[in-house]
């Protein structure tokens, strides 16, 4: 077991929000909520797969909503928790089951989804799995690995901003689940938090993508190396996560829409250097999840698509994106996972409405280099 140092949890941070493919939140709001739990004295203390016991009571906590949040309004002036939604729902589920958590799992990767579980993790001083269920940012609850897997996602705690609490003791899959927590999102200005997927780790260890905190701490630290260095931050970033810089350009418009508590959108690149005359799209539901190249599909889910500011080497996140600025978009290859049959009928173009068949990154590279 390993306690995580500030610098360790800004490369994570960082690391994590490249990997949550422009969701997952900001990387600035995850580092002003660990920022807070470190200056009042916790810490985080990162467990390998192989150091807990099969018998240890894991639970999964992380938010739901949107990108753009509603307005405080919507609570008709009531007042917000003392403590974070998120350490709510953890002690929520725990004491509906009647038993403590030995450790928690984050419920994927992003800047502020890495935070949602670290916090509570660090609050209640239970150490974080180096581990997964889904290796990126994912915007629905059925796009899981351990739904994949059949691990049942009840019983759920659900906590919003004022402390409302619901417990969902049973649900009929994580297709019912994701609509009902989303409708409690919405009705909490697209905002909530749950802690779920309370079982055994032996239940959940062949699910997970074991070792994804610690790649994200890899990614992070080669992206403050590269822009301290002054290297070409996305060049390092692919090079870390063994994907691809696969367009740089100007990045044109992105146009966005609040629908059913997802942030959906397109984002348009013109192509620059040896991309110059060609044109980039990036379809995305929190997350960029399709990308073609001059109306031609490209990078596809479950594959990774992140967009980093060339100029600065920012993480592009939506829908926060600015007009005129120069962008590249790096590839990366998902865990192999989700590039079962199952994976890409859950996570692939066709659950979005694209007719399209899922092509590897690395093929789709392979076919445009020549190589």
């Amino acid at each position: 077991m390993r306690t995580l140092s500030w610098d360790d949890i800004e490369d994570i941070l960082a690391g994590a929000t490249i990997l949550g493919c422009g969701g997952g939140g900001e990387l600035a709001e995850g580092r002003e909520q660990m920022r807070r739990a470190y200056d009042a004295g916790h810490q985080v203390r990162l467990v390998a797969a192989d150091e807990l016991s099969a018998e240890a009571l894991v639970s999964c906590p992380y938010g739901v909503g949107a990108m753009l949040v509603g307005d405080e309004a919507a609570y008709g002036g009531r007042p917000f928790a003392d403590e974070h939604p998120g350490v709510l729902a953890v002690r929520a589920l725990a004491e509906h089951l009647g038993s403590d958590f030995a450790a928690l799992i984050c419920g994927e990767l992003g800047g502020t989804s890495i935070a949602d579980a670290f916090y509570p993790a660090a609050m209640l001083g239970l150490p974080i799995v180096d581990a997964d269920p889904v290796g990126r940012a994912v915007p629905e609850l059925e796009h899981s690995l351990f739904y994949v897997h059949g691990v049942p996602i009840a019983p759920q705690a659900v906590v919003n901003e004022i402390g409302d609490t619901v417990l969902i003791t049973r649900v009929a899959d994580d297709l019912r689940a994701e609509a009902l927590v989303r409708a409690l999102s919405v009705a909490s200005r697209n905002l909530v938090w749950v802690a779920d997927h309370a079982r055994a780790w032996g239940e959940l260890r062949g699910a997970a993508v074991l070792g994804s905190i610690g790649a994200s701490l890899a990614v992070g630290a080669a992206w403050r190396q590269a822009r301290a260095g002054g290297a070409d931050v996305p060049s390092a970033v692919a090079a870390a996560a063994h994907g691809a810089v696969v367009f740089r350009g100007r990045l044109e418009s992105q146009v966005t829409a609040d629908a059913d508590g997802f942030t959906v959108g397109d984002t348009r690149i013109a192509g620059r250097g040896d991309d110059d005359g060609a044109a980039y799209r990036i379809w995305f539901k929190n997350e960029n999840l399709m990308a073609w190249r001059d109306d031609v599909p490209d990078v596809m889910c479950p594959d990774l698509i992140c967009v980093l500011d060339e100029a600065t080497g920012a993480v592009v996140t939506n829908p926060f994106a600015t007009g005129g600025a120069g962008v590249a978009v790096v590839g990366l290859p998902a865990p192999p996972q989700w590039r079962t049959a199952k994976g890409i009928a859950t996570l692939g173009p066709r659950h979005f409405g694209f007719d399209v068949e899922f092509v590897p990154l690395e093929e789709r590279v392979s076919a445009r280099t020549g190589s």
